[in-house]
């Protein structure tokens, strides 16, 4: 398939109803399509979805442009989560009604925090390049599994009833929490 725009395109086609088009993290698009699609159609679905797929592909490249951070700022990071997050903690566990243990801060790869069955908590400290809202509800997630250490649907209740608006601080990270993980490797 040729674009007017040099794109690496994936077309697998399979048992579903409807295509669909995922742009992934190094920049290649993937169409999923009904197996008896021709190919003039996937053409012209990636035409019709042109913009999204050009500002989605400036969003994968800006991400993986974005500096590293040197071990001094990711120490410096952590030292100021040392300072914020703690107080922080306290007063949301007041909220949803919980105790906790001891609170570390890590240089995590893969999680924003983390909860143990002794109830010690664990946060990135990347934590600290995210809007507080949404650092709050990483620290609400991780202290609702003080009273379901599982995700739930009592879990996710839990959260909903602490922060109601939880899908959206959560949606952010989804979205834009990845780009600043990668500023760690």
């Amino acid at each position: 398939m040729s674009t007017k725009q040099t794109w690496n395109i994936q077309v697998i086609r399979c048992r579903r109803k409807t295509a669909g088009i995922r742009v992934t993290d190094d920049g290649n698009i993937i169409v999923r399509a009904p197996l008896r699609t021709p190919d003039a159609e996937i053409r012209r679905i990636l035409e019709s979805k042109r913009d999204w797929i050009e500002k989605t592909l400036a969003k994968v490249n800006s991400r993986a442009q974005a500096p590293k951070l040197s071990r001094g700022e990711v120490e410096e990071l952590a030292d100021r989560a040392l300072k914020e997050i703690p107080p922080r903690v306290k007063a949301w566990a007041d909220k949803v009604g919980v105790t906790y243990g001891r609170i570390t801060i890590r240089n995590q790869k893969t999680r924003w925090g983390s909860c143990s069955a002794q109830g010690n908590l664990n946060f990135n400290c990347a934590l600290m390049l995210c809007p507080e809202a949404v650092t709050d509800y990483v620290i609400v997630h991780e202290l609702c599994h003080r009273k379901e250490l599982n995700h739930s649907a009592r879990f996710w209740a839990l959260v909903e009833q602490v922060m109601p608006d939880y899908k959206q601080r959560r949606r952010w990270l989804k979205t834009e929490g990845q780009a600043i993980i990668n500023r760690l490797k």
